[in-house]
């Protein structure tokens, strides 16, 4: 269930600058306040990041921030400026990333999303038998649809609009800006790149790279993981909106299941 929407919003509102700024690698362990996740998602509690600094990360780098990296991997993330060197942090945590991912996964189970939780199960599986290529490839089939539904752009502005919507600014004075981070990450993923017109092959991960041209190279551990991270991610998303919309529905019809 979605937690209580109920909480005053001033409340919430002064809460958040103290709540950003709760670094647990360096301040130790405490426990997440319930209103915490109204405007902030779960996984961001102490990664002593405001949710523009992870806006900027995931769009700037293509790596997922939303539900499945645990807060410390964030905050390495944060403190290191070099892709190869970000991805080097994903690949140094990934058995802490993929049970995340595989917690996110198993959460995802109405049926509104079809046979999404099923292809993320796989996905994870794949991952965990030492397989994250393959499984980054079934994850970036699912990617596109999940975006669609997500973003809710019109699938005939294609990846432009996907694009375009990854692009929106993310401020700190936004009331939920968690809705956006999760689309971020799209921005560099649908990077034009047309290797017969000796474009060079994009640093972040590309699916025109990948599709495209079969860049193999492109396709390193590290890129892997943020295929199946952004797959997950925004299969989470959804559940969570799901979660909105059932809420709503049994709140106006106790019935309603």
């Amino acid at each position: 269930m979605t937690p209580s929407r109920s909480a005053p919003f001033k409340s919430i509102r002064a809460a958040q600058p103290a709540w950003d700024s709760y670094d647990s690698t360096r301040d130790g362990f405490r426990p997440m306040p319930g209103m915490y996740a109204v405007s902030r998602r779960p996984n961001w509690w102490g990664a002593g990041a405001t949710p523009e600094e992870l806006h900027r990360l995931a769009k700037d780098s293509g790596i997922p921030v939303s539900w499945v990296a645990p807060a410390h991997v964030l905050r390495h993330l944060l403190d290191t400026g070099d892709h190869d060197a970000r991805l080097r942090v994903l690949v140094d945590h990934q058995d802490e990333i993929r049970i995340l991912c595989k917690e996110m996964a198993e959460y995802c189970d109405d049926e509104w999303l079809g046979d999404a939780p099923e292809m993320a199960a796989k996905v994870v599986a794949a991952w965990g038998d030492g397989h994250p290529e393959t499984a980054a490839c079934m994850a970036l089939l699912a990617v596109e649809e999940l975006a669609h539904q997500v973003s809710r752009v019109d699938r005939s502005k294609k990846h432009k609009g996907l694009q375009d919507v990854a692009e929106a600014v993310v401020s700190n004075n936004d009331w939920f800006p968690q809705g956006q981070t999760v689309l971020s990450p799209l921005f560099p993923l649908y990077a034009q790149y047309w290797a017969h017109k000796g474009h060079e092959v994009p640093e972040r991960l590309s699916r025109h790279a990948l599709v495209h041209s079969i860049s193999l190279g492109h396709l390193s551990k590290g890129h892997a993981i943020v295929a199946i991270m952004l797959m997950i991610s925004l299969l989470r998303e959804l559940q969570e909106r799901c979660d909105e919309v059932r809420d709503d529905m049994h709140a106006n019809d106790p019935e309603v299941e």
